[in-house]
Order: structure tokens, then C-alpha cells, then sequence
């Protein structure tokens, strides 16, 4: 919702009770509701295979061309979504080894994902970084999600 999109999996009354929510949330403690709604896990891949990887999960709003976004610096990890059931697939399909370095991909793991294809919206993304122990992308995040909420107050006051 934050992002701007839609939620057909949320009820009417949920929808109403989440706005009620955040007219009196700040980015930490909406992190600090959101905390663990995904896993983080590192693989290494090989080179051949991240192209696969990229195929196979929703990119992460926060990397690559996107980095931008937050105004971190683009990396060659490939950082995405993938639900827990799919997750066993890609590990296969891509030759994903657990524990080994250099980490080349970076999977956040969890049980919804949004219908279609492309990255994750900017809400997700942002409060994944919120929890990150990077100093920089927490920092990235908080900012970020502070950003929506402020614009998502702006509009409800709009209408």
C-alpha cells in the first residue's frame, strides 16, 4: 500500500484498520511491526547461472539499476524475492551453494509475493533494508519508508 499498489489479499477492514495504523507510525516502528516477515539467506553462484537466478525471483528494488533508488552504490549481487516454496527449485536450477564465498546472490525469503513479474515494491524493499545490519542500507531504508509514509499521509489528507 505504501508503494502505491494495490493489495487484493487485504479486506476492506484490514485495509481501514492498516491506515488507522500508520497515521501514527514512523518508519521505525512500522520496521519494528514488519521485522521477520522475510529470511535472509546468501548463496555463492556461478557466473554462468546469475542471469537463471534473475528469472527465477522478483529483484529486489534495492539493487542493481534500482540502487539508485535508494541511493546506494549498484552491486554484482543478485538480490531478490522467492517464496519458501519455490526456493528448493532455484537452489537446483542454479547450483546455489549455502556458506561458501564470495555471496552472489541474496534471497529474502517469505510466503507472499505480488502477482506478475518485476521487482518488489519499494515499500518491501525498503523495510527489509531498515533491518539490514549495514549501517548504510539500514539507514537507506528508514529514510525511505519515512519518505512513503510521509506521502501516503500527504495523499490521505488530500482526499
Amino acid at each position: 500500500m505504501l508503494s502505491g499498489l494495490d493489495a487484493p489479499w487485504l479486506s476492506r477492514q484490514q485495509r481501514y484498520r492498516l491506515k488507522g495504523y500508520l497515521r501514527q507510525m514512523d518508519a521505525e516502528n512500522l520496521t519494528r511491526l514488519a521485522r521477520r516477515r522475510a529470511t535472509t539467506v546468501e548463496y555463492w553462484c556461478r557466473d554462468s547461472n546469475l542471469a537463471k537466478v534473475e528469472t527465477l525471483i522478483h529483484p529486489s528494488a534495492a539493487t542493481g539499476t534500482l540502487a539508485d533508488s535508494f541511493q546506494l552504490t549498484a552491486t554484482d549481487v543478485v538480490e531478490g524475492y522467492v517464496t519458501a516454496d519455490a526456493l528448493d527449485d532455484v537452489i537446483q536450477q542454479c547450483r546455489l551453494k549455502q556458506g561458501t564465498t564470495p555471496v552472489r546472490v541474496r534471497l529474502h525469503i517469505t510466503d507472499n509475493l505480488p502477482f506478475g513479474e518485476g521487482a518488489m515494491p519499494l515499500g518491501v524493499c525498503a523495510a527489509d533494508l531498515a533491518e539490514s545490519n549495514d549501517p548504510r542500507e539500514r539507514r537507506a531504508g528508514l529514510k525511505t519508508l519515512q519518505q512513503l509514509i510521509d506521502d501516503h499521509h500527504s495523499k490521505e489528507h488530500q482526499t
